[in-house]
């Protein structure tokens, strides 16, 4: 590549970047709060226990984690529950002793050797203003069940949060709005009619029907730092001097705006929900002795088709140089190629083809002795449905008609289809709970949950990376016709990124077809979340 013909260039692969990074942005948001699973249903005895709870009694969320367990519940019974968390999440850019090379020796970098951070929560609130930030993180849910005299029938409906995860970095300087200013992944399951069969004295079968309110939404900065971007600062250093860039202008003007590789170019804007999205679970729950039990649940999947709206704002900068250049000759002659440059803002209607993928848990539960007893869970979630996700648009967008050149056959003039490539993922648990007396029983357990995001595909925007769940808790029954749970969760991933391995957030490559914003940057990133659960259960 000859400098002469790097704005040709920059003009292609610039706008592509942009419209790969905006609908990378799309579909890369939802990853966190799936694998971030079952962290925000608030059972106080499943938290406790590391989630080892498939062949146990889960009170009224045996709903979501095994509905044969529902047979537990005699009589009628409410339950009121309250969860609260707080989610810490941090990154750090370290810039390696050769940063500024992929960038034409520009190293002035504002984000390099900085941090990350943020503790601000945010929810998704239908009809009431979207993504919202809350001072503290806490929501109340309820369910009731019912067990006629005599019937071996129980039935149930329980309202909780599959995923209720969302975050805020509201800082101008915080480095890591480039993959997410604010984030908002949420699902709420608002009616749950579910039935527990007792077949026998052994064998009991259940299945539970959700349906649920699935939201994403996020808000991001956009920067685009590499040898591209490097060209056009130094040609607009070296041209845009008095008397020259008025000579060289009328045949190609870069001087209406500066693009640089560390300047902020657009923000974008995106609201997709749908207010009906399905699914089923199927349990099996069997007791051959006082000592064993084992259990097995099968979690459907729900195919969904997210809609909203979309906004892109274009910096000043941004505006000027793309209008600069379509005023010349060589912006005339390729303009079909280019951005209008003309426009401070594009917005309208998008959806998503998203899949919640189907999940599968068994575990056995055992009780040696009379005041111990030990669950052991194994989990399958189906993460290889997220090889692919589909996004369309309303209307053909520029960076549609960029991304149709280059998408080899994955775009058209109103959609785009992205390759996410994850991976199913087995995680593990174990829980031990220890009856102090015939009132009190204490809880404890760990889960090792491996991350179904690729190395290769890791970045700041879905920061979990293999993760460690600790939990603790107790139940206590206050009376014959009451108990009161509570649990508390600590959940830590970390990542670590270096520099050019991960082509979601830190490659350097001229022809690297995802969004990459801390290019050749070393990128650590840590999550902690602390997670705490209060149910009451009574008669009624």
């Amino acid at each position: 590549m000859t400098m002469q013909t790097s704005p040709h260039v920059r003009a292609i692969f610039g706008t592509r970047w942009l419209a790969v990074w905006l609908l990378g942005s799309f579909v890369a948001a939802p990853a966190q709060a799936q694998l971030a699973n079952d962290l925000t249903i608030g059972n106080p005895k499943a938290m406790a226990m590391g989630n080892a709870v498939t062949a146990d009694s889960t009170g009224i969320d045996a709903v979501h984690y095994n509905p044969a367990a529902l047979t537990k519940l005699k009589g009628r019974q409410s339950t009121i529950k309250l969860i609260s968390g707080v989610m810490d999440i941090r990154a750090k850019f370290k810039a390696p002793g050769h940063y500024g090379e992929s960038t034409l020796g520009f190293d002035d970098d504002p984000v390099k050797n900085a941090d990350s951070r943020t503790l601000t929560p945010v929810m998704y609130l239908p009809g009431m203003g979207g993504m919202t930030e809350l001072p503290v993180l806490m929501a109340p849910l309820a369910g009731v069940s019912v067990n006629p005299p005599g019937s071996k029938f129980t039935f149930a409906t329980n309202i909780y949060a599959p995923m209720a995860l969302g975050y805020s970095r509201d800082s101008d300087s915080d480095p890591g709005r480039y993959q997410g200013r604010k984030v908002a992944l949420q699902r709420i399951t608002y009616f749950s009619p579910s039935v527990g069969y007792q077949a026998n004295d052994t064998l009991a079968v259940g299945l539970s029907v959700g349906f649920s309110h699935q939201a994403m939404a996020l808000n991001q900065d956009f920067r685009n730092p590499g040898m591209l971007t490097g060209v056009v600062r130094l040609l607009n250093e070296a041209i845009c001097q008095p008397g020259l860039g008025d000579m060289i202008g009328p045949l190609i003007n870069v001087c209406g705006g500066k693009i640089g590789p560390f300047d902020s170019l657009a923000n974008m804007d995106l609201d997709l929900q749908q207010s009906l999205s399905p699914t089923y679970n199927l349990g099996v729950l069997w007791e051959p002795t006082d000592w064993f039990a084992w259990g097995a649940t099968y979690q459907s999947e729900a195919r969904m088709h997210l809609q909203g709206k979309y906004r892109i704002d274009y910096s000043n900068q941004w505006q000027g140089f793309w209008s600069g250049l379509q005023s010349s000759v060589f912006g005339t002659v390729l303009s079909p190629l280019f951005p209008y440059g003309n426009t401070d803002s594009e917005r309208g209607n998008a959806s998503l083809n998203m899949v919640l993928p189907d999940t599968f848990s068994t575990g056995i539960k055992l009780k040696p002795f009379d005041k111990w007893q030990f669950n052991i869970d194994a989990k399958w979630a189906d993460y290889s449905d997220w090889n692919q996700f589909e996004i369309e648009f309303d209307r053909e967008l520029d960076l549609l008609r960029i991304a149709k050149i280059f998408g080899a056959g994955n775009a058209t003039d109103h959609s785009i289809i992205l390759d996410r490539g994850y991976q199913d993922t087995w995680s593990f648990a174990i829980g031990a709970e220890y009856q102090v007396n015939d009132r009190l029983a204490l809880r404890a357990g760990y889960e090792y949950r491996p991350s179904a995001i690729p190395k290769d595909k890791a970045d700041v925007l879905v920061p979990i990376g293999d993760a460690n769940l600790y939990g603790l808790g107790f139940g206590y029954r206050w009376d014959k016709d009451t108990t009161i749970d509570f649990g508390f969760n600590y959940f830590v991933s970390k990542q670590n990124i270096p520099a050019g391995t991960s082509c979601n957030v830190n490659c350097t490559g001229i022809d690297n077809l995802v969004y990459n914003p801390y290019a050749d940057l070393d990128i650590k990133t840590t999550v902690k979340a602390y997670i705490m659960a209060l149910t009451y259960t009574s008669t009624f």
